[in-house]
């Protein structure tokens, strides 16, 4: 039996991970395990994909997860996927998303392939909410169907997340300050925390963390309350004694707190610098091709541009050219990529 719910509480949301709410669970396709599978479709890469070859017509294809018990407080399943189309049928092939609970099936979400390429490559994020199947034991069914798989080229589903709202959750939502210091000289850091739970929050400690050697390089006690969803900012000072390559990040200690997963900002490259002047040259000797997955924004890039992102976040100045000049004796450094060249 298949319904679709026009309420309130399942309305569909385009947007990223929700303010307010914690993962509790996460698929990141690692393996197969626990999932049903259609013709056409696989798990492999790190992603749940369908494709379009072989070729199958009229037909009605899914992918079927292992069972989930959702607890009562669950909010929201947050998928990140791409949908490549080739073209389309009169009646349009579909691509939906369905939620099973006691034999009933739900759908959250559809796509008609008329309306074309729905993401991007690597992940767009869509948040549905199922906060209505609070309690229940559920599946997820990722389904297409239609005239042709021809019309498809593929549907990548690269993860999903389901979440839930804790009474105690605080957060490190936003961390940012000094990426390039002088030995002796003080740096500061700016921490953003947010308390994502449904009860105000109080007596925790904030700590700059060096994550190279764990060394704790400053502390707050924090007393005052943080209200349920609302923010508090704060700074840390820092000044190394010796010159430095290293990583710092915000870590949230707290006894109440109920998620971990969330405790810790991104780690940040702080660079403690020589007084030493040096040249460097970026030569740029391949074809453009991205064959690089940026680790930390999750974009396709090319090698120079993860060559010359990394240089930015050291605070390193470099000459980026597309030629090795005839008269390089003036540099100290020479980086060049010359992968993927394509002669022909």
């Amino acid at each position: 039996m298949k319904r679709t719910l026009f309420l309130f509480i399942l309305t569909l949301l385009l947007k990223v991970v929700s303010h307010g709410q914690t993962p509790f669970y996460s698929e990141d396709f690692n393996s197969a395990e626990g999932w049903q599978l259609d013709a056409n479709w696989q798990v492999q890469n790190g992603q749940l994909q369908f494709y379009w070859t072989p070729t199958i017509s009229n037909f009605d294809l899914s992918a079927i997860s292992s069972e989930i018990q959702l607890p009562s407080t669950v909010q929201e399943i947050i998928v990140s996927q791409y949908l490549n189309v080739f073209g389309t049928s009169t009646p349009p092939e579909l691509a939906e998303i369905y939620i099973v609970a006691s034999g009933n099936e739900t759908l959250l979400w559809s796509h008609s392939l008329d309306n074309g390429n729905w993401g991007f490559p690597g992940g767009q994020e869509i948040s549905l909410n199922i906060g209505f199947f609070g309690g229940e034991t559920v599946r997820f069914r990722f389904r297409t169907h239609g005239l042709t798989t021809y019309n498809w080229n593929d549907w990548n589903i690269y993860n999903f997340t389901l979440t839930s709202m804790l009474s105690n959750d605080l957060a490190v939502v936003g961390f940012d300050g000094s990426t390039l210091i002088d030995p002796e000289y003080p740096g500061t850091w700016d921490v953003e925390i947010k308390n994502l739970g449904s009860l105000p929050q109080s007596n925790f400690t904030l700590k700059l963390l060096n994550m190279k050697n764990g060394v704790v390089l400053d502390e707050i006690q924090v007393v005052d309350e943080i209200q349920s969803q609302q923010s508090a900012y704060f700074s840390f000072d820092w000044m190394p004694e010796f010159i430095q390559h290293t990583v710092i990040c915000g870590l949230i200690e707290s006894e109440e707190d109920e998620y971990s997963g969330n405790n810790r900002s991104e780690s940040f490259f702080v660079r403690v610098i020589p007084d030493i002047d040096f040249s460097i040259l970026v030569w740029d000797n391949d074809n453009d091709i991205q064959t690089i997955t940026d680790p930390e924004l999750g974009d396709a890039i090319t090698p120079a541009t993860g060559i010359t992102r990394a240089l930015e976040a050291g605070g390193f100045d470099f000459e980026y050219v597309n030629y090795l000049p005839g008269n390089y004796s003036d540099f100290d450094v020479i980086i060049a990529t010359l992968g993927c060249y394509c002669l022909s």
